[in-house]
């Protein structure tokens, strides 16, 4: 509207202009063709040519391109044989013009008509005065009517304007079509922001902002659409069970959304300076992960809690050091007691230096937004887990075994199960004391931790039983792994009241599921090796084989 009202208003401006200057040019030109007039009569007059007058004026109406052109006095007629000079009577113009001096002009639809009074003067050359002996200074001699066709100046005119007008409507639709082209994408942007903020509002972030532009309107989406993913990627993981889905998620993130393909996501204990790698990438096969876990050497990043990054200082950790990459290690708090750190491993310099200008201020939007949920779901565990432990030993209860052989177990799992049973405890109890006998339970627990590695599972069974899933494991390894547990245990000592004494332990071992299919069934063949092992004499240990259970039905009856 704007565009369209300027260019009403330049053409409204050119064609009043024009015109104006159209007629100024016309009345120009008829003052000058009058003027020539008088100068060619009063020549004709001082050479005595006057019989030559009416050539003159033809010739002047043929070559000035003049419609009419008459020659009045303003005492009397001027005869003339020619007929295209007009000698009747004077109108009213010329009688106006003769009595007061002056030119009048009057435009008609093709011409233009002037007339210019000539005026007696002293001071010109040659002196009026001298030839009109009966008129004053000042006085007028006569005038001079002149029609000009103005058809031609009309076209030129309406030509112009036309083309002007052509030329700003094509500029109006260009300026339209270009205006429209470059605002439309901040419109939809807008419209687009606006249905996401509405859906934010109502609490959906899943609204993405799709723009084309990749200006500072541009940038704004990304960030927005980050935000909004941010806040997507917490409230999803808020309903997750526990803390290894939400690690799981932040890989995801990492993968996905910033091309981080090489990392490691490491857990760490505050207290202890321990850690653990809770989610590891696939591709590190140049770097000792194990050593990374359990190197007694300090993390840099752990232990200043800032960003570490390779490129600032030649092995300015050692401990995450690889001649073979950059790396960046990132530290987070999520308690007092725990932190994470993420250590991200890249082929090149320019690719550590993106993360730390560009990419590490919205992952730690991320895992700051997780810091909350990650605490919660940490002290869940915890709480959890204290009601699955038992409390003298700290191995796990027959209610943890319950819920784990129930949910945990999968088709494709092997294990062993270890059926242990203190000989003759009731006989410590009755003898010592309970207080010497749970000393005997607590330093069973301790060699039971001590000869089993991280992914098996200690259980307190109930009683002086106790129960070892042993993953991955045939019936060799069982067997090495019960015999060692075994001596180990015969060696501990137990002083009491000046008495100092030693117990035996018998183990029952069953495979899953080379026994059978049901790890409820194994572990009553694992309990049937037991009461073997304790019927052939106590302190040994005896693996399961069919025919076992026929022996046990016919000592029970």
């Amino acid at each position: 509207m704007m565009l369209g009202s300027l260019s009403l208003a330049i053409i409204a401006n050119v064609w009043v202009h024009f015109v104006h200057f159209g007629n100024k040019a016309t009345l120009e030109r008829a003052g000058s063709i009058a003027e020539s007039v008088r100068d060619g009569l009063t020549a004709h007059m001082v050479l005595g040519a006057m019989e030559q007058k009416d050539m003159f004026l033809k010739n002047m109406i043929l070559h000035q391109k003049v419609k009419t052109l008459r020659v009045i006095r303003s005492r009397q007629n001027m005869p003339s044989e020619d007929k295209k000079i007009n000698y009747a009577s004077y109108d009213r113009i010329e009688k106006e013009v003769l009595s007061t001096g002056k030119p009048v002009s009057r435009e008609f639809d093709n011409f233009l008509r002037i007339t210019i009074p000539y005026i007696a003067t002293s001071n010109s050359t040659p002196n009026c005065l001298q030839c009109h002996t009966n008129v004053n200074d000042g006085d007028v001699l006569g005038a001079i009517t002149l029609e000009l066709d103005t058809t031609e100046a009309k076209i030129m005119t309406y030509k112009t304007i036309g083309i002007i007008i052509i030329i700003s409507i094509v500029f109006v639709i260009i300026a339209i079509f270009v205006t429209n082209y470059l605002i439309k994408p901040y419109i939809r942007l807008f419209d687009d922001l606006e249905d996401g903020i509405k859906k934010a509002y109502k609490g959906d972030f899943s609204h993405k902002v799709t723009t084309s532009l990749s200006d500072e309107a541009g940038t704004v989406a990304k960030s927005l659409n980050d935000l909004s993913e941010i806040f997507r990627f917490k409230k999803t993981i808020e309903l997750d069970p526990d803390t290894k889905t939400i690690y799981e998620r932040i890989a995801f993130i990492l993968n996905n959304n910033f091309s981080i393909h090489t990392f490691l996501i490491f857990e760490n204990n505050n207290e202890t300076k321990q850690r653990k790698i809770v989610y590891k990438t696939q591709n590190l096969d140049f770097m000792n992960v194990d050593q990374l876990e359990k190197s007694p050497h300090t993390c840099r990043a752990f232990r200043t809690h800032d960003v570490v990054c390779s490129t600032d200082f030649h092995k300015i950790c050692k401990l995450c050091y690889s001649d073979r990459k950059e790396s960046i290690c990132i530290p987070f708090d999520i308690s007092d007691d725990v932190s994470i750190t993420l250590l991200i491993y890249e082929e090149s310099e320019e690719k550590i230096k993106n993360i730390k200008s560009n990419l590490l201020p919205i992952i730690s939007n991320y895992i700051e937004l997780a810091e909350p949920v990650l605490q919660t779901k940490m002290l869940m565990s915890k709480l959890h887990e204290t009601t699955l432990v038992e409390p003298m030993t700290g191995l796990y209860n027959r209610r943890f075994l319950d819920n784990y052989l129930n949910t945990n177990i999968r088709e494709d799992d092997q294990f062993a199960m270890l059926m242990i049973d203190i000989d003759f405890f009731k006989q410590v109890n009755d003898t010592y004391g309970h207080d010497v006998g749970d000393e005997v339970i607590k330093t069973l627990g301790v060699v039971l931790q001590e000869n089993t590695k991280g992914s098996d599972l200690a259980v307190r069974y109930g009683g002086e039983e106790f129960l070892l899933l042993l993953f991955k494991a045939d019936k060799k390894i069982a067997s090495n792994i019960a015999q060692k547990i075994r001596s180990c245990f015969e060696k501990k000592s137990f002083k009491t009241n000046g008495t100092v004494f030693s117990k035996t332990l018998s183990i029952g071992i069953s495979l899953y599921p080379e026994d059978s299919s049901s790890p409820w069934e194994c572990l009553k063949y694992a309990d049937i090796a037991l009461y073997a092992a304790k019927e052939q004499g106590r302190n040994r240990t005896i693996v399961y084989e069919k025919g076992l259970e026929k022996t046990k039905n016919q000592n029970d009856l």
